[in-house]
């Protein structure tokens, strides 16, 4: 296939100057032949590479399918994969067609990468980052605000398993990009870009992935996988390329001693203090933190601009040192019923810039590298959102502070934390604050209650932890079982609570329809025998029989019938002749009865006494006797005042909220001034009372309510739905961050 009938795309990423987004057919002149070359290396290298691509996709995507907690979830992951699958012989086709044209279809792109740079180089990490005006500024600010939080995330994770892979093949890169500088005999900085630089490959998929609309989670996931696979492929497919230039004489003068490969494992550099730190990760949460800085002046953690230039800059492993000896200590004395956030929070914040920064008498001696300055301020931010969540009581969030400082170190050395729903890191935080909503201290002091397991989770990752992800993998399998039999004992205790409250309204619902059945004037009238078989063993047959079969049962309705056939023969309005016809139905009048004395187990001897009186009253009754029985009766006692009528409330948007709100939905209701609010979940909500059920996070009753009542409780703002339960904890908190930083948020502050 011809090279030059490759179809252009746009790129993904935006050059630095808009004459610069034109695309340029480049002429390499006499270097044609070598260049077609490396394109047929390429050629040949991508169909296993989209290969391996893909199968990495299917592991991850199926990874987090088996590791979701939500059937809603797993649905859409599901769906979104099989989606994939069919679409992936053309995107491997469209990729294959496509990301050879950057051989001779390219952009110019000029790259700063720091772990490249000479000794000598007098390029500072601040500067590179720096605004040069105020105009440009509000440009760069505006041009965030036009993102949302998907495409935010997305390119988060786009430009992160970029920027890995340029920090993985450094040395490789640095080769390619003098090399195809010298067949253009022009420098670095004025060539087009190497053709297979990972930000060309990765971004030739984003945009064929960009024809489709796919969930969000797929293509960070896609992303993600693509980081993976460059990790395993990119080193061949370079030194291939740098090999075969080799041969063909393109040998420009390399002075490769001053790059090194970075990976992303833990570990030590050996470098000066102040040594710009290697940019393992680039700008892990793109423009937010300088947001921050700006609308939030008043934060103890200055912005890397706030602090003189010229100090040296802490090495990452002397960062990490410090936070280790700060871990022990953070919220270790905190009095959890006694506690004002803000100020634990702020200390917080005075402590680690003084460790990190400052000398005794306060002065500023050293700077932190910005990324790592950057993801302390993400992860202060963070916390500052968990600890001000009230759904979480004051007990389990001064335990979740204490792992600020662990969560911290986790985050500047692996910054995939704020991305990556399945870091472990993070989902052991989601798993303690969602079994915390709507926890209540009940006295268990046991090593298996919820706090103490949670202590004990806490107090072992502080002691233990440094650098090894294993203590939080290791710690969060061992709660995780711990929540499954937790779990199961709240089923079991929600399903109590349910039956015993339903089961009482269903007796009383049953009761008041016996009681209307029976409150007949023509059975008041009747002999007495009849009434006091009727009002006292028959109702509570009926009552069983109504609770066990329901209103359509065969029993139910054959002992209605018997009720009725009773109370048309003692009518005093009935004339005798008319009763001798009905005579014939009292031998089965009296097996119903009897059946039914005998299924609530009553005494056969009282139950052959009150079958033998009713049998005689069948006999003796006539007409005239019960005419004199009827007025005989003392009069019914006068009818009571009809109450005033209830003031009717206009169904509203509060009214259909409660009416409608499903089971498993948690509310915040407000309670005395010197009360913690109550956080509770629906489990059961009656059809015939309108009674809702509510629980608590150990599994107790924690509010029976009418749903008229929770309508007022909506509209006057004493109590309102937990929105978002079913999402990740920590997604929760971020988005919250995102959105109080949100263009209207500002506008609004």
């Amino acid at each position: 296939m011809a090279t030059e009938n490759y179809v252009m795309l746009e790129s993904g990423f935006t050059p630095s100057t808009p004459d610069e987004s034109k695309p340029i057919a480049i002429d390499w002149g006499d270097n044609r032949d070598i260049v077609k070359g490396c394109q047929q290396i390429l050629v040949d290298f991508l169909p296993g590479f989209c290969d391996a691509l893909f199968k990495q996709v299917d592991e991850d995507i199926y990874r987090l399918i088996k590791a979701s907690t939500s059937e809603a979830r797993r649905t859409l992951l599901f769906e979104s994969m099989w989606r994939l699958q069919e679409r992936y012989e053309e995107i491997k086709e469209k990729y294959r067609r496509t990301a050879p044209q950057w051989f001779f279809t390219n952009f110019f792109f000029s790259f700063q990468n720091t772990s490249i740079l000479n000794d000598d180089s007098e390029v500072d990490d601040e500067e590179e980052y720096a605004w040069s005006s105020k105009e440009d500024k509000l440009e760069d600010e505006s041009r965030l605000s036009l993102l949302d939080d998907k495409q935010l995330e997305e390119n988060v994770a786009l430009t992160t398993t970029i920027s890995k892979a340029d920090q993985a093949f450094a040395k490789e890169i640095y080769a390619l990009d003098e090399r195809f500088s010298f067949l253009q005999d022009l420098p670095v900085d004025s060539a087009v870009t190497t053709p297979i630089r990972p930000v060309l490959l990765a971004n030739t998929l984003r945009d064929i992935l960009d024809e489709w609309d796919d969930e969000v989670i797929i293509r960070i996931t896609i992303y993600q996988s693509l980081g993976k696979v460059f990790s395993r492929f990119l080193r061949k497919l370079y030194r291939e390329t740098n090999d075969y230039l080799k041969k063909r004489g393109v040998l420009p003068n390399l002075k490769t001693s001053h790059i090194k490969n970075i990976t992303h494992e833990p570990q030590q550099p050996s470098r000066a203090a102040d040594e710009p730190a290697p940019q393992v990760y680039d700008s892990v949460m793109t423009g937010l933190p300088e947001a921050w800085y700006q609308y939030h002046p008043a934060s103890t953690m200055a912005p890397p601009s706030a602090l003189p230039a010229n100090l040296p800059v802490l090495p990452r492993y002397e960062v990490l040192q410090t936070l280790n000896q700060l871990q022990a200590s953070v919220f270790s004395e905190v009095d959890a019923e006694q506690i004002d956030w803000n100020t634990v929070q702020e200390h917080l914040r005075q402590q680690v810039n003084q460790a990190l920064c400052l000398n005794e008498q306060g002065q500023p001696t050293q700077r932190v590298e910005r990324n790592d300055q950057q993801i302390i301020e993400v992860i202060f931010r963070l916390f500052d959102h968990i600890l001000g969540d009230d759904t979480i009581p004051n007990a389990i969030r001064t335990l979740l502070g204490r792992l600020q400082i662990p969560v911290l170190k986790t985050a500047i050395q692996d910054p995939t934390f704020v991305e990556n729903e399945m870091h472990p890191a993070r989902r052991l935080l989601d798993s303690i604050a969602s079994a915390s909503i709507g926890w209540r201290n009940s006295g268990d002091s046991s090593d298996k209650s919820f706090h103490n397991q949670v202590k004990q989770i806490v107090e072992h990752i502080v002691k233990e932890y440094e650098d090894d992800m294993s203590v939080f993998e290791n710690t969060l399998h061992d709660f995780e079982k711990y929540l499954q039999t937790r779990e199961k004992a709240q089923k079991v205790m929600e399903q109590r609570i349910t039956q015993a409250v339903s089961g009482k309204e269903q007796l009383a619902v049953a009761k008041q329809k016996i009681s209307d059945l029976l409150d007949s004037p023509i059975l008041a009238t009747a002999p007495q025998a009849v009434q006091d078989l009727i009002k006292k063993p028959w109702a509570d047959f009926l009552t069983l029989v109504l609770l066990r079969e329901g209103e359509e049962g065969k029993a139910w309705k054959k002992a209605t019938a018997v009720t009725q056939s009773v109370e048309q023969y003692f009518d005093p309005d009935l004339s005798d002749a008319k009763r001798q016809q009905l005579r014939s139905s009292i031998p089965g009048i009296m097996k119903t009865f009897q059946k039914g004395l005998d299924y609530i187990s009553i005494n056969k001897a009282k139950s052959h006494e009150m079958l033998g009186q009713l049998l005689d009253a069948f006999d003796k009754v006539s007409q005239e006797s019960l005419k004199e029985t009827q007025r005989k009766a003392p009069p019914p006692p006068p009818e009571e005042p009809s109450p005033e009528p209830e003031i009717s409330v206009e169904p509203d948007q509060f009214s259909e909220m409660a009416q409608s709100l499903p089971d498993g939905t948690w509310i915040r209701v407000t309670r005395k001034e010197d009360q913690p609010p109550l956080v509770c979940k629906l489990v059961w909500h009656s059809q015939f009372t309108h009674t809702m059920l509510f629980v608590d996070g150990n599994g107790n009753k924690a509010l029976q309510i009418k749903d008229i009542q929770l309508a007022d409780q909506f509209r006057d703002g004493t109590a309102e739905i937990i929105a978002d339960t079913s999402i990740p904890f920590v997604t929760r908190m971020l988005n919250r961050m995102r959105n109080a930083f949100a263009p209207s948020s500002r506008e609004n502050a």
